[in-house]
C-alpha cells in the first residue's frame, strides 16, 4: 500500500464523536447593491471577525487575503479563503467559538463568504451551526449577528426587492398589487412574511422584533386592514391574510394551483398577542436558506474554497516525492473533513426536515380546524337569526351573485360540511357560464339541505330525499369511471389539501353536453373523518374514456 493510500485509509477511518450532533440553525444570503460592496463587505466582516477572536487577526486579515489562526495560541481557531480568477472573487471566513458547555463539546460555528462575479451584484451570505451533546434541550433559532449590523450599514436586496431591518408598511391598493405580484413570482428564493395589522399598526406580534429575529431570511411586510382586504381580492380569500392574521408564503408559488395548507397562517389569539409566534415563524424560515446549495444563489462555504486551494498547491507543488505526498495528503484532509461536515450538517437538516413537517401537519389540522369551527359558528349565527325572526315564511336565502362571490357565498350559506376547493373556485370564475349559475346555487343548496344530511345520518327515507331533490333540478351522483379505481390513475382527478391527496371518485352531474352554458360536472371526494363534502373541480367536464 503506498503512503498516501496509508494516509487517506487512516482519514476515513477517523470514528465521529457520537455524543455530539452538528444542528444547522440558520443561513441567509443576499445581494448587495453599494458601490464597492465587495470591499467593504469583506472588511466589516474581516472587523467582525477580529472582535470574536480574542486578539489581533494577521496582516493578511486586513488585506482580504487568506489567513488562519488555528495554530494561534489565545485566539479561536478561524480562517479565511480567497480565491480570484476571470469570473470573479470570492472570500470566505469561518469561526468556531465554545458555547456555553464547552466541556461537552459545545461549539458555535459561523461561515460568511462575499463573492463578486464579473457582471453582477456583490453576494453576501453567513450561516451559524452549532455542535452540542445529542440530547440537548432545542435551541432558540437565531442568526448570525454579522447579518443585522451589516444590513445597518449596506444595503441589501433579494429577488429584486430591497431588504431592511424591519417590515416594510403596505398601505395602498397599489401595494396590495405589488405584494401579489411578488407573492406569484417565478423563482422567488425568499419566503415572505406578511403581518395584517388594524389601522393604528397594532398586531399580534412586535413588528420591531420581528425585523430583530428575521430580517435579511424573508421579506416582512406589514399589512395595513385596506391593503389586506385588496389582497384578498386580488389572490382569494384562503390565500390572504387579514384581520391581525401573519401568514407565510412559501416560495415556489404557482397561480390556479396553490395550496393554502402550504403556507402557514396564525389567527390572533383571543387575548391579541401571541407571544410564542415569532419564534414559530423563526423555526420555520431559517432551515429554509440550507437549500441554496447550487447556482447563482449557492452559498459558498468555507471548505469548498480550501479544498479548491488546497489541490491547486498540490498540483503546483515541486520538490521531493515527500513534499509532494505531504501536499497531496493535506489537499485529502481538507476534502475528508468537508465531506465529513457535509454529512453531518444532512443528518442534521434531515432531523429538522422531520421536525418541520409533523409541524406542518399540525399547521393543516390547525387551520382545518379553525376554518371548521368558525364555517360552523357563522351558519349556527345565521340560522339562529333566521329562527328568531318573525315571519310566517322562512326567510330566502341570500342568492349567489356571480361565480366572483362563490367563495363567499359558500361560506355564509353552505356550512360546515361543505367545503369548495381553491381550484374549484378558481375555474368556475375562469369559465363558469352565466346560463348555469342558478341551477348551481340550487344544486349546492339541495346537496346541503337533502344529499349532506343522508352521509351524516343515513336512512333509506333521507337517501330517497337527497335522489329526488337533484333529480328535480335534472342532476345525477354518480360514480366518474365504471372501474372506481380508474379516477386515482387520472392526476387531474386528484386535489391536494395541505398534506392529503384527495382522489375525485365521483361526480354531481348535470347535462350531457361539452358546452358549460349547457352543463356543469362537480367533481368530489367525501372526508369521512371530517365528515364533509370536499368539492375539488368544477364546472367544466374532466376527460374520460368518452373523451
Amino acid at each position: 500500500m503506498s503512503q498516501l493510500s496509508e494516509a487517506l485509509g487512516a482519514l476515513i477511518e477517523q470514528p465521529a464523536t457520537p455524543s455530539t450532533q452538528i444542528r444547522p440553525v440558520s443561513r441567509i444570503s443576499f445581494s448587495l447593491t453599494d458601490k464597492d460592496a465587495f470591499e467593504k463587505s469583506a472588511r466589516f466582516a474581516v472587523d467582525w471577525l477580529e472582535a470574536k477572536v480574542g486578539g489581533a487577526l494577521p496582516n493578511d486579515a486586513k488585506a482580504l487575503s487568506s489567513f488562519d489562526t488555528r495554530d494561534s495560541k489565545g485566539l479561536y481557531p478561524c480562517h479565511a479563503v480567497r480565491l480570484d480568477d476571470h469570473t470573479g472573487s470570492i472570500w470566505a471566513a469561518r469561526i468556531d467559538e465554545p458555547g456555553s458547555k464547552p466541556s461537552a463539546g459545545e461549539t458555535w460555528s459561523t461561515e460568511m463568504f462575499v463573492e463578486k462575479p464579473v457582471g453582477g451584484l456583490v453576494r453576501f451570505g453567513a450561516q451559524l451551526m452549532v455542535r452540542r451533546p445529542a440530547n440537548s434541550p432545542d435551541l432558540r433559532p437565531s442568526r448570525p449577528n454579522v447579518v443585522p449590523k451589516l444590513l445597518a450599514t449596506l444595503s441589501g436586496e433579494a429577488d429584486g426587492e430591497a431588504i431592511g431591518d424591519s417590515p416594510v408598511a403596505l398601505m395602498s391598493h397599489d401595494d396590495a398589487d405589488t405584494l401579489a405580484n411578488l407573492i406569484y413570482r417565478p423563482g422567488r428564493r425568499l419566503p415572505i412574511i406578511a403581518v395584517s395589522t388594524d389601522e393604528w399598526g397594532g398586531a399580534q406580534l412586535n413588528l420591531e422584533a420581528l425585523g430583530r429575529r428575521l430580517s435579511g431570511a424573508a421579506h416582512l411586510y406589514s399589512l395595513h386592514p385596506e391593503t389586506s382586504w385588496e389582497l384578498t381580492r386580488l389572490v382569494d380569500k384562503r390565500m390572504s391574510t387579514f384581520n391581525g392574521g401573519v401568514r407565510i408564503y412559501m416560495p415556489g408559488i404557482v397561480e390556479d394551483d396553490e395550496d393554502p395548507y402550504q403556507h402557514p397562517l396564525w389567527l390572533p389569539p383571543p387575548s391579541g398577542e401571541n407571544t410564542y409566534l415569532i419564534g414559530q415563524l423563526a423555526e420555520r424560515i431559517f432551515p429554509l436558506g440550507f437549500h441554496d446549495n447550487e447556482g447563482k444563489t449557492r452559498f459558498w462555504h468555507i471548505g469548498q474554497l480550501r479544498k479548491a486551494a488546497s489541490a491547486t498547491v498540490a498540483m503546483e507543488t515541486v520538490g521531493s516525492e515527500t513534499e509532494k505526498l505531504e501536499a497531496q495528503v493535506a489537499a485529502l484532509q481538507d476534502e475528508v473533513a468537508e465531506l465529513k461536515e457535509q454529512l453531518e450538517v444532512a443528518a442534521g437538516l434531515e432531523r429538522i426536515a422531520s421536525s418541520a413537517e409533523k409541524a406542518a401537519q399540525q399547521d393543516v389540522q390547525r387551520m382545518q380546524d379553525e376554518i371548521g369551527r368558525l364555517k360552523a359558528e357563522n351558519y349556527r349565527l345565521r340560522s339562529s337569526a333566521q329562527h328568531a325572526t318573525v315571519v310566517e315564511e322562512k326567510p330566502a336565502e341570500r342568492e349567489l351573485a356571480s361565480y366572483d362571490d362563490l367563495e363567499d357565498w359558500a361560506d355564509e350559506v353552505l356550512g360546515p360540511h361543505i367545503f369548495i376547493h381553491n381550484k374549484a373556485i378558481r375555474e368556475c370564475r375562469k369559465n363558469g357560464h352565466p346560463d348555469m349559475l342558478e341551477r348551481i346555487a340550487n344544486t349546492l343548496l339541495a346537496i346541503r339541505d337533502h344529499w349532506i344530511p343522508f352521509k351524516l345520518e343515513g336512512g333509506l327515507e333521507r337517501k330517497e330525499a337527497a335522489t329526488s331533490a337533484l333529480a328535480a333540478l335534472g342532476v345525477e351522483d354518480e360514480g366518474c369511471f365504471t372501474r372506481r379505481e380508474k379516477a386515482s390513475e387520472k392526476p387531474e382527478y386528484s386535489v391536494r389539501e395541505g398534506t392529503i391527496t384527495w382522489v375525485l371518485y365521483d361526480h354531481f352531474k348535470y347535462g350531457n353536453s361539452r358546452q358549460n352554458s349547457e352543463q356543469f360536472r362537480m367533481y368530489y371526494a367525501w372526508d369521512e373523518e371530517g365528515r364533509r363534502l370536499i368539492i375539488g373541480k368544477m364546472p367544466s367536464h374532466l376527460p374520460n374514456d368518452m373523451s
